[in-house]
């Protein structure tokens, strides 16, 4: 999984702080009605995103109904729409992969008896969406392969990524899969850049593959990879924008111009200090 599709809270109105919270319990709650207590394992950020922007889209009905938080202990807002059961069911297949993967790394205790939890859900829900279980497992294979023999492109490895991404985040084939599609594709190459970006302290020292690898002790390290990075997010915002989206609008800007590039900032401040 990944986690950077957040919104940057300071730029939220209350109004849309309120309905961004709103789904993300939502998003909970749908999870915990379709695969139980287990399912506190693999809520995201990313799929959050993913709900607004379909509700946006179609502007489905999403009425809100007020629940105890097993977690905060206090009545949360939580908002009901078809968008998040879509959004559950993709969160429960990319953190099923995203836990094998680890039990097979790093031979993760957790991982594994994550695995172990999720599996007979992720089989049931999977039979549901084969266009989206042929692309997560085909991923994998390509990364597994990839990691093994890397090159020295770092658009390769994250095409890879964004190929995943935008067969899983495309709910159907309509007239706004042609946007939707090579956006979510622009989408995950970012998060599979940012990811790489965020982690190229520890790929040194562990010696693990990061397609910044190269450049990594360049004195504009910080300049190269924020253009490499505002060059792909161009695209998705130009996609984004050509949607016929007024609903949730401010949030779902604030995530792509915004949100998206907190762990870009985090991670040079971190840089800096040390």
């Amino acid at each position: 999984m990944f986690g950077y599709l957040t919104p940057y809270k300071k730029q939220l109105s209350e109004g849309d702080q309120a309905s961004y919270g709103a789904y993300y319990c939502g998003l909970c709650e749908t999870l915990g009605n379709r695969f139980g207590t287990k399912s506190e394992l693999i809520l995201q950020y990313d799929l959050v995103f993913l709900a607004i922007l379909y509700n946006g889209l179609y502007e489905d009905e999403d009425p809100s109904h007020t629940a105890l938080c097993p977690v905060k202990l206090k009545k949360k807002e939580r908002k009901q729409a078809p968008s998040l059961g879509y959004a559950a069911d993709m969160n429960l297949l990319l953190a099923y992969h995203n836990f094998r993967d680890q039990a097979r790394d790093s031979g993760s205790v957790t991982a594994k008896a994550a695995v172990k939890a999720l599996k007979k859900d992720y089989e049931k829900t999977a039979e549901d969406y084969p266009r989206q279980r042929e692309a997560v497992e085909r991923y994998m294979r390509k990364l597994a392969a990839w990691e093994k023999a890397p090159a020295d492109n770092p658009d390769e490895a994250a095409n890879y990524t964004g190929e995943m991404l935008s067969e899983v985040f495309l709910m159907k084939e309509d007239e706004f899969a042609r946007y939707l599609r090579p956006m979510f594709f622009s989408l995950g190459k970012f998060i599979y850049l940012i990811d790489a970006f965020c982690d190229i302290g520890d790929d040194e020292k562990s010696g693990n593959y990061n397609p910044y690898g190269t450049i990594a002790r360049d004195a504009d390290l910080n300049e190269k990879v924020q253009r490499h990075l505002e060059s792909i997010m161009s695209e998705c915002a130009s996609y984004f924008e050509m949607l016929p989206i007024f609903k949730y609008r401010d949030i779902l800007r604030n995530i792509i111009y915004s949100g998206v590039w907190t762990a870009f900032y985090a991670a040079v401040k971190k840089r800096a200090e040390k």
